[in-house]
Formats: structure tokens, sequence, C-alpha cells
């Protein structure tokens, strides 16, 4: 009976130690379940944590105007694509409207909000300050703060180009401008697109017409017209939507036109000197690839010719091979910084 009752306990005692065994693996292998199990949620947790990158952006004229505010815009579709972010836009904002529209991207937890123009700087920096959070950016401004920055084309440069090419085409001696408003920007342009163009040839008078719209194609058309009628037969058109009545007046009146923004080319190949191109998309681009990896600083921001984000377009059937020549050498030297252009925002 002893015998029995020892043989028993012993029984009892392995079982014990093989139940002990079995719960120790079974412990071990849900751990190691439990860890990968972890992993996945701590990766679903920075996932979480790394919450989608969102960008927002005010435009001062339609998504579609083909120039300035379109080049914009397809920046942001390029954001969207390449560094998937979330984006959203306001295309034709008023003055009056930009503060407001700014705080409500900012409550809904954009971390960039974009003013596309020199018209936005008030605003964002008024903005900027409120939400010490977000990350603000002007295009074409010369803002900075802690968490605003600019971005700059280097302006004077296609201005200084498109001067040479103006001067060699005009036979009236009078080259026209015609834009929507006086701005700072345009003016840097403009100013050194008549330095280099009386440079060439002293007997050029250059005069602006100023529209008051970037989206009204037919006040372009007559405004040019104007011009064409007192004796102008070369014209800058920097007018975004509105070039192309620009363009359609030179076509009409068989005079020559260099574009802006866009590269007018195809519009007109007989009447289209060339254009000045900026890839305000790039610019936009670039920066905001920046902002997203860390390297946010409150400053200006300027690319120009050197970082192919502006550059002449097209040349049109009637600039002769040595103009051409001459202003890829001009464009050279502007890179190499040997020419001095005018101004500064």
């Amino acid at each position: 009976m002893v015998k029995f009752i020892k043989n028993l306990l012993l029984l009892i005692l392995i079982a014990i130690l093989a139940t002990g065994l079995t719960a120790c693996g079974g412990s071990k292998a849900s751990d190691n379940k439990s860890a990968g199990g972890g992993q996945t949620r701590q990766s679903e947790g920075n996932q979480q944590v790394q919450k989608t990158f969102k960008v927002a952006m005010l435009l001062p004229g339609s998504a579609s105007d083909g120039g300035w505010s379109t080049s914009a815009y397809e920046g942001l579709m390029k954001i969207q694509k390449d560094l998937g972010a979330e984006v959203a836009f306001t295309e034709n904002v008023k003055k009056n409207d930009q503060v407001q529209i700014m705080r409500e991207y900012a409550r809904k937890g954009f971390d960039v909000v974009i003013g596309h123009g020199f018209e936005f700087s008030d605003a964002l920096k008024q903005v900027a300050q409120e939400y010490p959070n977000v990350k603000f950016a002007g295009v074409g401004t010369n803002v900075t703060g802690p968490n605003l920055a600019s971005l700059q084309f280097k302006y004077g440069e296609l201005g200084y180009l498109v001067g040479i090419v103006a001067a060699k085409a005009t036979k009236s001696n009078k080259i026209g401008i015609v834009t929507a408003t006086k701005d700072p920007t345009g003016q840097i342009e403009f100013d050194n697109l008549e330095e280099e163009a009386k440079k060439l040839n002293p007997n050029v008078s250059v005069t602006i017409a100023y529209t008051g719209s970037w989206e009204d194609i037919n006040k372009a058309k007559e405004a040019a017209l104007a011009q064409i009628a007192s004796g102008v037969d070369v014209i800058v058109t920097n007018c975004d939507a509105g070039n192309l009545g620009v363009v359609q007046a030179a076509k009409e009146k068989n005079i020559m036109v260099i574009g802006w923004t866009g590269d007018y080319y195809d519009q007109a190949p007989d009447n289209v000197l060339t254009s000045a191109v900026q890839k305000v998309s790039l610019l936009i681009f670039t920066a905001v690839k920046e902002f997203k990896e860390g390297q946010f600083k409150g400053q200006v921001y300027q690319l120009g010719l050197k970082d192919k984000v502006q550059y002449i377009g097209k040349y049109g059937n009637k600039v002769p091979k040595e103009v051409q020549d001459e202003v890829a050498k001009a464009a050279q030297d502007v890179i190499d910084g040997k020419i001095q252009l005018k101004g500064k925002l």
C-alpha cells in the first residue's frame, strides 16, 4: 500500500513537472507571437502617429488659367502624387477672404498652408503668428518667421533675357507690356527688360498697360490692341489667362508677342517669339519636399535659371539662330554671376 502511494505521488509529480514545462513552452511561444503582434501594432501605431501629410494652397486666380495659378495647381498635384500628401486648394481668393481661409485650413490640421502670390504677404504674417505649429509659405512673397517661409524665383533673370529678344525683334522701336497689376516681382522683371532693351537699342521705348484682372481675356486683348494702335510691334504679356487675349491680338494684327509663365509657342508659332517660362510647380514641390523631410527654415528660398525652375521657352519661327545663341550665352553669364541685375524684393 505504501509502495502504491509512493508510486502514485511520483506519477503526480511527473505530471506536474510535465505540465509546468509545457506551460513554460507555451508561454514562450505566446511571447514570440505577442512580440510579433506587438511589432505589428506598433507599426500601425507609428502609421497613426505619422499622420497623413497635408498641404493646402490659396490661389489668386483659377486653377485653369493656363498660367500662374495653373502652374501652382500642377505643383500641388505633384505633391499629392509624389509625396503621398492629402491636398486641398481654394481658387480665386479675394484679399478680404485670405485670413479666414488660411485659418480654416490651419484649424483642419493642415501641415503646410501656401499663399500663391505677393498679395498674400500680410495674411501669411498674421495667421502664421496665430498658428505656430503650422508651416506657412508664400510664393513670390518676402515675409519670414519661425514657421513662415517665402519661395521666390530669382527675379530679373527672365526680364533681362526677354529684353534681348524684344530689342532684336522690334522694327518700330516700341515695346509694350500687358499685365494685370503693378507688383514688386513683376516690376523687377520689367525694369531689367527695359534696361537691357535700351542698352541694345537706345531708341527703344517701353510702355506698360495694367488691365486690373488676371482672368479677363477680353480686357487683355483690348489693352494689346490699344498698344498696337500706338505703334507697338512687340508685346510682352504677363497676364495669366489674359495672355490668350494678347496672343489673339498679335495674330490678328500680325505683330510679335512674348509669353510669360507658360510656353505659348503652340498658340501662334509665327507670332510668338518665345516665352519666359516659370515652373512654379517645380519651385513649390522642391520647397514642400524639404518641409516634409524636416528641413523647414523660416527664410527666403530663391531658385532660378541655375536650378532650371525658369528658362526661356521654345522659339518661334521668326527668331534668328544668332539671337537664340546670344540669349543662351547671356543666360549662362547670368548663371555664372557675370551680369548685375537690377532690383530685389
